[in-house]
C-alpha cells in the first residue's frame, strides 16, 4: 500500500492510498471460498456449491465489501503511518478508482489538530481574585429571596416603579393593524420593560382607562410585525398592582428547607450557599484568566472548522432543550453561535494541550467530589451520583471540567500569581460576562 498526504489548506489534509490490485483479488478470492462453504443454492448440497456459481450470485457484493473494508483499513494505517491527529472524520474526495484487475486508488480529506509549541506557565501572569462574603452580601441576597416571592395586590392609582401593569393594545401600521381584530393583552413590570417609551406612556393613564399614542417599537419587541416599527397605539391599561414582599417569618424560613425556621439559621444558610457561589465564580473566572495568558503565547493558533461547528451545534441543541429543530432551520441558528464556539474550542485545545505536555491527569477523587457537590443541591443525592456515574456524557462533562481546574491549580503553582481584591458581586458579573 502507498500513501501520500497533501496540505490543502490550513489544517485539512488529503490522503491518497493505492492497494494493489493482486492484494484486492486475493481479499476477495478469500471472502468467496468462505462463503461458498456455508450459501444455500438451489441444486446444489450446502458445501458444494461451484466458485463458478458463487462468484456470479455474490462477486459484485463482495467486491463492494472489500473495498469498503480496505479503505477503511487504508485510512487507519495510513493516519498511523504518518502519525496524524485527526480532528475530524475523513471524508472521501472523490469516486474511488476501480479498475477490474488493477490497483485500487482512492483519496480522502481529513482536518488534523493543530501542532501547539511548549506552553511555559513560568511566562505567564495570572491575577488570583480574592473576595469573602459579607454580611452586606447576604442581606442583599435576602432581598432578592423574599423580591422572588414577591405577590401583587391591585391598587387604583397610576403605574409607579416596581409596578406590574396589565396592557391591552392594538398598534396601526404602515402596513396593516396588529393583531387583525380586538386586542393584544401582555403584562410589564415599571422599571424592567426595556420599552421606555411605552413605560412613560402607561405612567400617565389611569387602571381602566384608554390613551391613544404613537410609538416606535424596540427591534426585539415580541410581536414580530411591530418590531422595529411605528405605529398609531391604542392602550387600555387594564390593571396597576404592587409588588408586596413576605415576611421573614419562620413560615418564610422554613420554605427553604432551614428546618428550625431561625433567621440566624437561614442567614448561615444563605452565606454557605454564597460561599459554593463563589467558589465556583472564582474557579471560572481563574479558567478564562488562563485561557487569555495562553491565547497570548498562541496568537496564531488554528481551530478545526469542524470542531467548531460541532460545538455551535450542541449550543443551538443546549438552547433549545426539549424542542424539536427543523433541519433548514438549523442553519441560521447556528451561524450567531459560531463565533463564541470557536473560542470554546480555542480554549479546549489549549488546556489539553497543557495538560498534556504536563502530564495531568483526571484525578478520579476531584471527580467524585465534584458529582457528589452537585448531587448535595438534589432531595435525593445518592440517586443522583448513580445517574452521573452510569451515563456516559454526564461523566465525561464532569470529568472535562475537573482537568480544567487540575490545569488551572497546576498552573496558579508554576506562574506569577498577583491577588486581585475584588467584592463578591464583581466576581460573579466577572466569570458570567466571559464565560
Amino acid at each position: 500500500m502507498q500513501v501520500s498526504v497533501e496540505n490543502t489548506s490550513g489544517l485539512e489534509r488529503r490522503l491518497t492510498v493505492q492497494v494493489p490490485g493482486e492484494e484486492i483479488q486475493v481479499k476477495i478470492s478469500a471472502k468467496l471460498r468462505e462463503l461458498s462453504k456455508t450459501v444455500r443454492v438451489k441444486g446444489f448440497r450446502p458445501g458444494r456449491v461451484p466458485m463458478s456459481v458463487v462468484r456470479q450470485r455474490y462477486g459484485k457484493q463482495v467486491r463492494l465489501d472489500i473495498l469498503n473494508e480496505t479503505m477503511q483499513q487504508g485510512l487507519q494505517q495510513a493516519i498511523r503511518d504518518e502519525d496524524l491527529r485527526p480532528a475530524s472524520r475523513p471524508r472521501l474526495d472523490a469516486e474511488p478508482e476501480d479498475k477490474e484487475g488493477g490497483d485500487f486508488q482512492f483519496s480522502a480529506l481529513i482536518e488534523v489538530y493543530p501542532e501547539i509549541g511548549k506552553l511555559d506557565a513560568g511566562t505567564m501572569t495570572i491575577e488570583r481574585p480574592q473576595a469573602e462574603i459579607s454580611d452586606e452580601d447576604v442581606e442583599e441576597m435576602l432581598k432578592t429571596l423574599r423580591s422572588q416571592r414577591k405577590t401583587w395586590a391591585t391598587v387604583e392609582r397610576t403605574a409607579e416603579a416596581g409596578d406590574r401593569v396589565l396592557i391591552d393594545y392594538s398598534a396601526q401600521t404602515k402596513e396593516d393593524r396588529v393583531p387583525a381584530e380586538g386586542e393584544q393583552r401582555f403584562a410589564i413590570v415599571m422599571g424592567e420593560s426595556g420599552f421606555e417609551e411605552l413605560e412613560k406612556a402607561i405612567a400617565s393613564i389611569p387602571a381602566g382607562e384608554r390613551k391613544t399614542i404613537k410609538l416606535t417599537f424596540p427591534e426585539n419587541f415580541r410581536e414580530a410585525s411591530l418590531a422595529g416599527k411605528k405605529a398609531k397605539t391604542d392602550l387600555h391599561v387594564a390593571s396597576v398592582s404592587e409588588g408586596v414582599l413576605p415576611e421573614v417569618d419562620e413560615e418564610f424560613i422554613k420554605s427553604f428547607g432551614v428546618e428550625d425556621g431561625t433567621l440566624e439559621s437561614f442567614k448561615e444558610e444563605i452565606r454557605n450557599n454564597l460561599k459554593r457561589e463563589l467558589k465556583q465564580a472564582t474557579s471560572t473566572l481563574l479558567k478564562l484568566r488562563l485561557v487569555e495568558e495562553l491565547k497570548r503565547i498562541s496568537p496564531d493558533l488554528e481551530v478545526p472548522p469542524s470542531l467548531v461547528r460541532q460545538e455551535a451545534v450542541s449550543m443551538v441543541v443546549q438552547m433549545a432543550r426539549g424542542q424539536e429543530i427543523p433541519p433548514e432551520q438549523m442553519q441560521a441558528l447556528i451561524e450567531p453561535f459560531m463565533e463564541h464556539a470557536e473560542g470554546r474550542v480555542r480554549a479546549g485545545l489549549l488546556l489539553g494541550e497543557l495538560a498534556q505536555q504536563n502530564n495531568i491527569r483526571t484525578n478520579a477523587a476531584k471527580v467524585r467530589e465534584a458529582i457528589e457537590m452537585v448531587a448535595s443541591t438534589y432531595e435525593e443525592p445518592a440517586e443522583v451520583v448513580r445517574l452521573y456515574y452510569g451515563n456516559k456524557n454526564l461523566l465525561e462533562q464532569v470529568e472535562s471540567s475537573v482537568l480544567e481546574e487540575q490545569v488551572v491549580d497546576w498552573v496558579l503553582e508554576n506562574a506569577t500569581v498577583k491577588a486581585q481584591e475584588m467584592k463578591f458581586q464583581d466576581v460573579i458579573t466577572a466569570a458570567t460576562a466571559k464565560s
